[in-house]
């Protein structure tokens, strides 16, 4: 489909032949017939051209009407899971359906014993051994 920048030229070209038959009045005879085609489907596609133009503000306004109407339908989602919530309670499974989280325990968490970095041994510092040392005999 050819761009509207490309329409508009082929338009003004289509506008400057006729004009130019116009000017022209010993070619006229000869080229009527051309003339009468070219004329027509200048006029279609103008005509053609305003509605899609009428199309698109409509499509505007439209697009307009469709976001408030969304805007509205998000609100009222939100309002009737909150009413939902609170006539079947926030802590019952029943909210699933609904597409509520309803309010659950939680589980504890696991303490889970730190790794030292670099596979050292807890407790020991950087450079020392990993077992004990040896205590004196006396």
């Amino acid at each position: 489909m050819p761009s509207a920048r490309t329409q508009d030229t082929i338009i003004r070209e289509a506008e400057g032949l006729l004009d130019a038959t116009e000017r022209s009045p010993d070619i006229q005879p000869e080229v009527e017939k051309e003339r009468k085609v070219l004329s027509d489907s200048l006029t279609q596609v103008k005509s053609l051209k305003a509605r899609q133009q009428e199309l698109t503000a409509q499509r505007q306004d439209v697009t307009q009407q469709l976001n408030v109407a969304m805007a509205r339908l998000r609100d009222a989602v939100l309002v009737f899971r909150s009413i939902v919530k609170g006539k079947i309670g926030p802590r019952s499974e029943r909210l699933v359906h609904f597409k509520v989280t309803p309010l659950r325990k939680r589980s504890r968490k696991r303490i889970v014993p730190e790794k030292p970095p670099d596979g050292e041994v807890a407790g020991t510092k950087p450079g020392a051994s990993a077992s004990p040392p040896a205590k004196p005999v006396d």
